[in-house]
C-alpha cells in the first residue's frame, strides 16, 4: 500500500512516552528526529548559556523556533516521526503566559506537517522527573489542555494514543496512517 508522503508529530505533556515511541519507530527502521528543545537545554546545560525555558521562554522558544525551521528546510518529503513541532512552542508559550509570535503559527500552517497528530495523554503511572523535565503533574496537566488547544486551533486533527505497552502505542500510530503492522 503507498503511503502519503507526511510528516508525522507526536506531540503531548512532559513525561507522557512521546520519546520511547519515538525510539520504537526508530527501530523499526522508520525516519525519527528527535525533540529539539531538550537538545537546546542539554547544549545550554553544556555551555553554562542560561537560556531555558523556565528562565527566558521567549529567548529559548526562539531557538527552538530557528533550529526547528533550519531542520525542516533540511527533512525530505519521505514519511517521518517528529519528536513535537512549533505548534509544541505555541502551546508551552501559552502555559508561561506569553504571546507567541505570529511566524510560529505560519510557519506551522506552511509546514510539511500532516494534519493527523498524534497525542499521549496524562499518563500518571509513567510520569517522572529529569534534568530537563522539571514540571509537576499539575504543570504538565496545563501543558497538555494547552497543546490540544493550539493544534486544534491551527486545524491540526488530535489522535489520543492510547495508553498501552510502547511497542503497542507505535503500532497503533503506523495503523492510524494506514500502514500494515506484522505481527
Amino acid at each position: 500500500m503507498a503511503i502519503e508522503k507526511k510528516h508525522y508529530v507526536i506531540t503531548g505533556a512532559p513525561s507522557t512516552g512521546k520519546s520511547s515511541v519515538i525510539n520504537e519507530l526508530r527501530k523499526m527502521n522508520f525516519v525519527c528526529y528527535e525533540e529539539i528543545a531538550r537538545e537546546i537545554i542539554k547544549e545550554n546545560k553544556e555551555t553554562n548559556r542560561n537560556v531555558f525555558p523556565w528562565v527566558n521562554m521567549r529567548e529559548f522558544s526562539d531557538l527552538v523556533y530557528d533550529r526547528m525551521k533550519s531542520r525542516g528546510k533540511h527533512q525530505s518529503d519521505d514519511l517521518c516521526f517528529l519528536d513535537r513541532s512549533v505548534v509544541d512552542l505555541i502551546g508551552y508559550m501559552e502555559f508561561a503566559n506569553e504571546k507567541a509570535p505570529s511566524n510560529y503559527s505560519e510557519f506551522a500552517k506552511s509546514s510539511r506537517y500532516a494534519k493527523k497528530v498524534f497525542i499521549m495523554p496524562i499518563w500518571t503511572s509513567i510520569y517522572t522527573n529529569d534534568q530537563e523535565r522539571k514540571e509537576s503533574i499539575e504543570e504538565a496537566k496545563t501543558i497538555d489542555y494547552n497543546l490540544r488547544k493550539s493544534y486544534k486551533k491551527l486545524g491540526f486533527k488530535l489522535i489520543d494514543v492510547p495508553m498501552l505497552s510502547i511497542k503497542e502505542r507505535a503500532n497503533f500510530i503506523l495503523t492510524e496512517i494506514g500502514l500494515q503492522i506484522e505481527a
